[in-house]
């Protein structure tokens, strides 16, 4: 049984033009909460690989390693490349007056860099960076806090519970409106079909609109059973 429309095309596309709209909005919302999400993540996972001159250093050292809580002494911890291991070992506590002889201490290492760590004096700190520079030697910008570590786990953890649980939802809502979607789809696709057959056949609208599924085989068959039915309606129609 034909259901009759009571109202007009305009009126129906509005309607439909509403729904994706808001469809629209509500997806970019989501997906752009969750791709934050997403982004932060990969953000901080992406400090806890790569080299020893860029990776975050929180996981790797111990607070066994560094003098803590001096007014006079410091430990900084120093990018190796692996050619220079002996050089380093045989010669960094000349990089600078007041470094530690024999403080040095090899915490990691890569296969093509280590991360060593040396103790000295707090005044001599910036001449040490600027011969360990001049050696090849990566002084890296790190103070040890047992408590921004334990912030910075923290914040991973969270984002980690945070991505997960925005997802399920994510996914849930793509789904139902995937089908709101499509039916707006289908019926864009009707009224595309209605006033193109208006413009081509006139009026009145004595013409009857179906739409038709063929299997893909089939397609270029349909099409040509149909032109050989209809071709003498209009020849633009093919």
């Amino acid at each position: 049984k034909a259901v009759v429309s009571t109202q007009s095309t305009g009126e129906i596309h509005d309607i439909i033009a509403k729904n994706m709209t808001k469809i629209e909005k509500d997806f970019k919302t989501k997906s752009t909460t969750y791709n934050n999400l997403k982004t932060n993540l990969a953000q901080h996972e992406k400090k806890e690989s790569g080299s020893l001159v860029t990776r975050n250093l929180g996981p790797i050292v111990k607070e066994e390693d560094f003098v803590v809580s001096s007014e006079y002494l410091i430990t900084v911890v120093v990018v190796v490349p692996k050619m220079s291991y002996k050089e380093w070992e045989g010669s960094y506590w000349k990089l600078a007056d007041f470094v530690v002889p024999g403080s040095s201490k090899k915490i990691v290492e890569d296969g093509e860099q280590a991360l060593y760590t040396v103790t000295m004096f707090r005044k001599t700190l910036d001449a040490f960076k600027n011969n360990a520079r001049e050696r090849k030697f990566v002084v890296r910008d790190f103070t040890y806090s047992k408590e921004k570590i334990e912030q910075s786990k923290k914040e991973v953890t969270n984002l980690q519970k945070a991505k997960v649980k925005a997802y399920v939802p994510l996914i849930r809502w793509l789904k139902g409106n995937f089908s709101e979607a499509f039916v707006n789809w289908v019926h864009v696709k009707a009224l595309r079909l209605f006033t193109e057959s208006v413009l081509r056949y006139g009026l009145p609208a004595t013409f009857m609109t179906a739409v038709l599924e063929p299997n893909k085989k089939s397609e270029k068959k349909l099409r040509e059973k149909l032109y050989s039915m209809y071709g003498n309606l209009d020849k633009s129609a093919v």
